[in-house]
């Protein structure tokens, strides 16, 4: 039996809605691509512009500078998050250059965990650039707890090898938690047993820096047991007393340190007036 015109008129609107539907996935395909071609395009403008202030004209130039007039780029390409990661790592390759720091500086906001080995990396070569290495070291830091595993397999290979690495030490013992405070423990306890093995590369004054920052105060007897170590310097026995101190009495420690800075201030300030 020949269909009725009713059941070829719903056929033919049923047809053109699927035909609709289509040519409506295809428009938004379409228009996703652009969107991510155009993203893709806004980022790799990014990076040229960070790679441009590496030039002799910005050489001279004082960070705070820089950072105004790079300051919507790196705002942007925070918000880019992940995406950036890789092309940001990049930069990493060359120090001693602004894109490199801001590229730094740019990981550090984003905090994203794909950046952790090459940060690593840049401060295992022990470079000269102190800015650098210490935005790195806090970009680790900020980074937190996915940091852990890379920067406590380094930390073990470099001390097989007797290298002390500063930055790192620092971007490890500066996370606040079991793993790194075990492991601080660990050391130190290995350093007082036998302290020949950690003679001529390890700074003991250093490596306890952070335990202030992890504020367990019941390291203390641990720390005071590291005084007794007679290869231990007077000037690493110096740093030590105020860990301990800063340790015993964290507020008291605080307010020492504050009014050194304003003395300092003021003697500065006297010497240029």
């Amino acid at each position: 039996m020949a269909p009725t015109w009713s059941v070829v008129f719903l056929q033919i609107i049923q047809r053109g809605i699927l035909m609709n539907k289509s040519l409506s996935n295809e428009n938004r395909f379409t228009s996703l691509r652009g969107t991510v071609q155009d993203h893709m395009e806004r980022l790799d403008k990014h990076i040229a512009f960070l790679k441009s202030l590496d030039t002799e004209e910005f050489f001279d130039k004082e960070e705070e500078e820089i950072q105004r007039y790079a300051g919507n780029v790196i705002k942007e390409l925070v918000l880019m998050g992940t995406d950036a990661t890789k092309k940001l790592v990049e930069l990493l390759k060359t120090d001693f250059t602004w894109s490199c720091y801001l590229a730094i500086k740019i990981l550090r906001e984003s905090k994203d965990p794909q950046a952790v080995p090459a940060l690593i990396d840049f401060l295992k070569k022990d470079s000269d650039d102190s800015l650098a290495n210490e935005e790195a070291m806090f970009a680790l830091q900020d980074i937190g707890d996915p940091s852990i595993p890379l920067l406590l397999e380094e930390l073990k290979r470099s001390f097989e090898h007797k290298r002390y690495h500063f930055y790192l030490i620092g971007a490890f013992t500066g996370i606040i938690g079991p793993i790194p405070y075990d492991f601080m423990v660990q050391v130190t306890k290995e350093f007082i047993v036998n302290p020949g093995r950690y003679r001529g590369w390890f700074h003991i004054d250093d490596f306890t820096y952070n335990f202030v920052k992890q504020a367990r105060s019941d390291v203390i007897p641990l720390l005071k047991q590291v005084l007794q170590v007679k290869t231990v310097s007077g000037s690493e026995k110096e740093e030590l007393r105020d860990t301990i101190r800063a340790l015993e009495d964290p507020v008291a420690y605080q307010k020492d340190i504050q009014e050194t800075v304003k003395e300092l201030a003021d003697t500065a300030e006297n010497l240029y007036s």
